[in-house]
């Protein structure tokens, strides 16, 4: 094999053959010819802001290339990911922070599934999934510092297709066995064709419809399941103070959050304690809120009937057994794929585990790329395409024991990545910044995290005292934190504002006028409400026995809209926004606009001192005023596979058996970029029949 420095010798100096060929294509016009005429270069910078969307210079399909690349480049890594890790205080700070960052909204979107699923997906099935795919993920992926879990559009695609099985007549565990094994295949087979390289198409302007949607979504339905009890002049006095009472824990849950969330920007106390008190806010505000709940005065739930709801855990402690209704059989824990379906039903479940998988698709490969992101500074490539292969296999397990799949995290991945970094701060062009200076790249945290959920199960007693008001507390936090962090909505507030008091970022100074703005951001509000008017209000109905349309409750009025789908079809159209975007928008909005409206080139730095700019903050800017969310993706220095990495990073060495790749990669690109060098020919017409 060779050496690094044989390697950098040979792209510094082409062989002969090389520089034979290069001088072929200079001459390939005769000697005859006229001087050649250097063509303007306007038309490649105009066409440059397009260019950056999807330009992996690859073709779209190529069998299993990208999963051969990822492992060849990532296997000889996989012992010195289980080494000793450098700081391991900053490890074990890491794996507790994810588990509890996880946990919280794991409980959140388990008490959605559990109303929607009618109690068959429910707290014991999120929390042992998230364990399962946690710990499958960690030991066989290429990036193990993503986290897998249940989402908040994973919940609502779930319980929106729920009652699909009764439209087939089939059983719902074996129809879930059937859609989780037709979203695993085509989770392997986009792996397997490379089609992974298509995420690189996506550009901001999704990815914020996307935040804008999710943060929409939560807040309706953290209120309205905060309200939803009180029943005004209908219940109880009882119930009605109960369900008052849930409410005000609700509220109060949110307003600590929301204030420790920006705990990093308060002048008062360490730096050390106010990291603590963001970092943990979730957590601090549900310790609270629960002890105060059990206050005496307050009207507990003492026969399930009355006083505050709380987390329903129908077996305490868990015996480790699926959960059911009180009275309902027990069912078992492995699925039998033909128990209760027919043909029809196997391939019905084909359509709704397509729209699972495009929700993956976005959600996992998003969240890769955010917690990879170059600020980290990461001295391991990347795997995109092995690492979507193995999720395709986490999500056969899921199947086969009735669990909720889950994808990549949003922000809690990101955040893992970043609570593994050692940071400083240091004055970059007289701007005050956080820099990472090392980050912990191994598999022990993500490994444990997934670890500590089987713990969680068996302490799931302790879960059951969290009042229910409590986690829709957290959860409204979470969506007015993905709405304050959204570009969408940023505009928005821009739009009340004088003319003369918008903050001179990009996307106000650099447009051509404010009314290109506003008419983006409406394009872009419209959309996002249409998904969510889709998500949360279209159900299935039927006429004459057939499911031919949506009906769509809104308040008590009943709509029969004429489509194709039902409320769990919003990730296609999330899906459809990325051709929107490239071929109408790009119709209406010049290029020049499009740059600042849509920043597929803008770095993390320009974001993060456009941020500090919007909200006017003098003080270091840490990732506490920077929710993370879609709206953070931006592609500029990402690197796109394992090559592009070490191509960026010429001061990290690749593995001796992935050096050999790196080394012709180097090879074509220096002979290519000798030949764009040579000027381009304009034929002359008058010389061209001779």
């Amino acid at each position: 094999m060779e050496t690094k420095k044989a390697t950098e010798a040979k792209v510094a100096n082409p062989s002969p053959a090389q520089e034979e060929e290069v001088a072929n294509a200079a001459d390939s016009n005769g000697d005859s010819s006229p001087a050649p005429k250097i063509l303007s270069e306007t038309s490649a910078e105009q066409d440059s802001s397009e260019e950056e969307i999807g330009s992996s210079g690859k073709p779209t399909i190529q069998l299993l290339t990208g999963m051969k690349e990822d492992l060849a480049a990532r296997i000889p890594l996989y012992r010195d990911d289980w080494k000793r890790p450098k700081n391991l205080f900053t490890v074990l700070n890491a794996i507790f922070f994810a588990f509890v960052v996880q946990l919280i909204p794991a409980l959140i979107f388990a008490e959605l599934l559990d109303k929607q699923t009618e109690g068959s997906l429910a707290v014991a099935e999120v929390l042992l999934s998230a364990g399962i795919i946690g710990v499958i993920y960690a030991l066989l992926s290429g990036q193990p510092l993503v986290l897998l879990g249940i989402t908040g559009p994973v919940a609502i695609l779930l319980g929106k297709s729920y009652g699909l099985a009764e439209q087939y007549d089939a059983n719902y565990f074996t129809f879930f066995w059937w859609l989780c094994i037709w979203t695993s295949i085509l989770h392997l087979l986009t792996a397997a064709l490379g089609l992974v390289e298509t995420v690189w198409l996506i550009t901001p302007f999704a990815t914020q419809i996307f935040e804008f949607f999710i943060a929409m979504s939560f807040v309706f339905e953290s209120i309205r399941d905060l309200v939803h009890d009180i029943h005004l002049g209908q219940a109880q006095s009882e119930e009605r103070s109960a369900a008052y009472a849930s409410l005000v824990i609700g509220i109060l849950t949110f307003y600590i959050c929301w204030t420790l969330h920006f705990a990093e920007t308060w002048v008062s106390f360490s730096r050390q304690l106010r990291t603590f008190l963001t970092s943990y806010n979730m957590a601090i505000a549900v310790v609270i809120m629960t002890a105060l709940s059990f206050l005496p005065g307050v009207a507990q739930d003492t026969d399930g009937l009355h006083g505050i709801k709380r987390v329903e855990i129908r077996r305490v402690p868990w015996d480790w057994k699926p959960t059911t209704e009180e009275g309902e059989e027990e069912r078992p824990w492995v699925t039998h794929p033909l128990d209760g379906i027919d043909v029809k039903g196997i391939f019905g479940a084909l359509f709704p585990a397509f729209m699972l998988y495009l929700l993956f698709f976005i959600d996992h490969n998003i969240s890769s790329i955010l917690t990879q992101a170059p600020k980290y500074r990461l001295k391991k490539p990347p795997a995109y395409h092995w690492d979507f292969f193995v999720l395709g296999l986490t999500i056969i397990p899921c199947g086969i024991l009735g669990l909720p799949p889950g994808s990549g995290l949003i922000p809690q991945a990101p955040l893992h990545t970043r609570a593994l970094c050692t940071r400083k701060h240091e004055v970059i062009d007289g701007v005050r910044r956080e820099v990472v200076t090392h980050c912990e790249e191994q598999r022990w945290s993500a490994l444990f995290q997934a670890l500590l959920m089987f713990v969680a199960l068996s302490l799931i007693v302790f879960i059951s005292w969290i009042p229910v008001g409590c986690l829709f507390g957290v959860f409204l936090y979470l969506g007015v934190g993905a709405m304050h962090g959204n570009e969408i909505w940023e505009r928005i507030n821009l739009m009340f504002m004088y003319a003369k008091k918008r903050p001179p970022i990009p996307v106000v100074a650099k447009t051509s006028s404010w009314s290109v703005v506003r008419y983006y951001t409406a394009i872009q509000v419209g959309l996002a409400s249409i998904t969510f008017g889709i998500a949360q209000f279209a159900t299935w109905g039927r006429i004459d026995g057939k499911s031919t349309v949506i009906r769509c409750h809104v308040s008590n009025l009943a709509f029969l809209f004429v489509m194709f789908g039902s409320g769990y079809v919003f990730p296609a159209l999330i899906a459809i926004f990325v051709p929107f975007r490239l071929y109408v928008v790009s119709r209406f909005f010049s290029k020049q606009d499009l740059k600042y409206l849509d920043p597929v080139g803008e770095s993390d730095e320009d974001y993060v001192a456009e941020q500090r700019e919007l909200y006017k903050v003098d003080r270091d800017v840490d990732e506490a005023e920077v929710f993370h969310g879609f709206s953070e993706l931006r592609m500029k220095d990402v690197d796109h596979n394992a090559i592009d990495y070490y191509e960026h990073h010429p001061d990290v060495e690749p593995p001796e058996e992935f050096a050999e790749t790196v080394l012709r990669n180097r090879q074509r690109s220096s002979t290519s970029q000798k030949a764009d060098e040579l000027p381009v020919v304009e034929e002359n017409p008058k010389t061209h029949g001779a």
